[in-house]
């Protein structure tokens, strides 16, 4: 009974306890539910106009001359007098070096001697030819006036008039002066087969004088052109070999650079003007050929540009040159407002980020001051471009440029949790 009684005070004061609590729990006012504050970035930024602007890219190419010239020599001799060495200039005829000529010298005597003897030869075979003719006339007319006495012997001898072995002795001389006639008519015919003959000997000859004269003249070196000596790659007493490079010479007044140019400008050679740059020294630069077949491989084609004054600069080294490309409707911006692979941030009407991407064009020099030029399908109208370097930026990101847009809640930009940045 008494266990019975404990249980239901127990039980009593328990709900009692609970109803205490519950009564508190409802008289506890609920905190406030507060929205999280957005993080606004502070920027800088920089508006750029549209407009037609002469893109320029940057190029690195080789100085090439014109017109080089590697001098060898076909003969195999001393060389006696070398008058450049590499750096020297020379004028067009000067002498540069000079071959031991005496063997050259022999070979061309003996050619004109030649060439004299078959000369004389072709004389004296036309005086044998007028010979042979006024001889062949001569028998001719020998042999008419024997023919005519034959038939008048003939006559005579059937009316018996005149005796046989007068018969046979005219007829004897008839036949012997035939004979002659004939000697004399192969003689005069064969003439022009036989002149035929000497004057084909006679051109050999004249060919074996020419290059016998050449091969003396290749002992005497000039310069065809005015020009710089790039290099002599023998010296004074050397005994030279047949094709060997004595030196190279090039004109330094007609130099080009060779660049390669961007795919994209094929067929845009003829508009391109471009300036050679080292240092201060700035040298104007034409537009001269380009490379004839394009290689889907490559990174671009090959192109070369005549210096309109050549002075000062050597063929072989390299130097910058600055191309400028045809105007084209697009956006001049600083370099800052460019990101990596390409990518701007223009600022919109509510203050949020933007990316465009964009095809860099080249850049543009104004006095210091160095833009890039570029250009893409979703650029319209004037652009507010983020410059800030923000570590992370992305669409839709709110900013905040003190002194452009409208001032913050100062309120939330003491409440700022996030550095750089403004919470709203």
């Amino acid at each position: 009974m008494k266990t019975w009684q404990t249980l239901l005070v127990s039980a009593a004061i328990l709900a009692a306890a609970g109803t205490a609590v519950g009564i508190m729990m409802n008289q506890t006012p609920e905190p406030e539910k507060t929205e999280a504050a957005e993080t606004e970035w502070r920027i800088e930024s920089v508006r750029a106009e549209p407009g037609f602007y002469h893109p320029e890219i940057r190029l690195v190419g080789q100085l090439e001359a014109a017109r080089q010239l590697t001098v060898t020599t076909p003969l195999s001799a001393d060389i006696i007098e070398l008058n450049v060495t590499e750096g020297s200039r020379v004028e067009s005829g000067d002498l540069l070096l000079r071959l031991d000529d005496f063997d050259s010298r022999q070979q061309r005597q003996q050619a004109e001697a030649d060439l004299a003897d078959i000369t004389s030869q072709l004389d004296i075979r036309q005086l044998q030819h007028a010979q042979e003719t006024r001889a062949l006339a001569v028998a001719s007319a020998e042999l008419e006036q024997l023919q005519s006495r034959l038939t008048q012997q003939q006559r005579l001898a059937e009316r018996g008039l005149a005796s046989q072995q007068q018969l046979e002795d005219l007829q004897q001389q008839v036949d012997h002066q035939q004979l002659s006639v004939l000697q004399h008519r192969t003689v005069v015919d064969s003439h022009p087969a036989e002149q035929a003959r000497l004057n084909a000997s006679r051109t050999k000859l004249q060919l074996n004088l020419d290059r016998a004269q050449r091969t003396l003249d290749d002992t005497v070196i000039r310069a065809p052109f005015a020009g710089r000596i790039a290099s002599v790659a023998v010296r004074q007493g050397q005994t030279t070999q047949p094709g060997q490079a004595l030196l190279t010479l090039y004109s330094d007044d007609a130099l080009q650079l060779k660049v390669q140019l961007p795919h994209a400008l094929a067929g845009e050679e003829q508009a391109l003007g471009a300036t050679l740059t080292q240092g201060n020294r700035e040298t104007k630069l034409q537009f001269d050929r380009a490379q004839a077949q394009l290689n889907a491989s490559q990174s671009g084609f090959t192109a070369w540009f005549h210096l309109t004054d050549a002075s000062g600069w050597l063929p072989g080294g390299y130097a910058r040159a600055t191309v400028q490309l045809p105007a084209r409707f697009s956006y001049r911006v600083p370099e800052g407002a460019v990101f990596q692979d390409g990518w701007l941030y223009r600022i919109t009407g509510e203050r949020r980020l933007q990316a465009e991407a964009v095809d860099i064009l080249g850049i543009n020099q104004e006095g210091d001051k160095r833009f890039l030029v570029v250009h893409g399908p979703d650029l319209t109208g004037e652009l507010r471009l983020l410059t800030t370097r923000l570590n992370n930026p992305i669409t839709g990101m709110r900013v905040y440029e003190p002194g452009v847009d409208p001032d913050p809640d100062p309120k939330a930009e003491s409440e700022a949790a996030e550095p750089g940045g403004v919470n709203l």
